[in-house]
């Protein structure tokens, strides 16, 4: 019997199986370039917060990918939606390679035990983003990235993830359909519904991972109960750090 994590990681399955066919996504069809504002430590967990775009997130499995061989405890495990985890055989297969439902006690659980995870903000209104608002980034919520950060006392790390809406060039989505599916949203893509499955699948498009350099949450706070403008104040710099890095990387 394979032995999964609290979450439902396999990692047998993930080092052994997905990580070759991830590879050749990545680097090969996808051809992704990384780009690091400056060496990332190897002997801390982080909270890298990225940009979020595409019904399917595959920019969770692209960060996985490039980052998780820069992690102190591979693999990185995303924080993704819930709506993922209940699309046949997306879900489950999401969780064997380590992606976790995001909460504030999920994160809290992986950083004590020395995983690193990454963050979409922007969450569900971050993958309904349409083609033309693939730079644009929705708020980053009420500070709840930041009031981790202070929490476990880990650094974020901002990213920007380009080109996945290129990938999956979402023109329109239907909220009213979707509700239907029981769905956030449905997607409407060149191909999709059209071609069923099929058309969920990538276009190679040209993939730009730009990593940011460490914010210690706790240091700018200056205290381990900061007031709500300054967990705000602080929230906006790291969106901002995020934007900056998402225009750089569509360059």
């Amino acid at each position: 019997m394979k032995k999964l994590d609290l979450w439902g990681f396999d990692s047998e399955f993930y080092f052994e199986k997905a990580v070759p066919k991830i590879d050749f996504l990545v680097n090969k069809y996808l051809a992704c370039d990384v780009k690091f504002l400056e060496p990332l430590p190897k002997d801390e967990p982080f909270i890298f917060v990225s940009n979020r775009a595409g019904f399917l997130p595959l920019d969770a499995v692209i960060a996985q990918h490039v980052l998780g061989q820069i992690v102190s405890k591979p693999p990185l495990r995303p924080l993704l939606e819930d709506y993922v985890f209940t699309l046949p055989y997306v879900g489950l297969f999401l969780q064997r390679i380590g992606c976790v439902r995001a909460s504030r006690e999920n994160a809290l659980r992986l950083l004590e035990i020395g995983y690193s995870v990454v963050a979409f903000p922007e969450g569900i209104k971050g993958a309904a983003k349409t083609f033309l608002e693939g730079k644009n980034l929705m708020r980053f919520g009420r500070g709840g990235i930041v009031r981790l950060a202070i929490g476990s006392r880990v650094k974020v790390v901002p990213i920007g993830i380009a080109g996945v809406e290129k990938a999956y060039p979402m023109f329109l989505h239907l909220d009213r359909l979707g509700k239907t599916f029981g769905l956030p949203f449905f997607p409407v893509t060149p191909f999709f519904p059209f071609l069923g499955p099929l058309g969920l699948l990538p276009l190679p498009a040209k993939i730009t991972v730009a990593v940011g350099s460490p914010i210690d949450c706790l240091e700018l706070c200056g205290s381990n109960d900061p007031s709500e403008p300054v967990i705000l104040k602080i929230n906006e710099t790291i969106r901002s750090k995020v934007l900056d890095l998402l225009l750089q990387g569509s360059k």
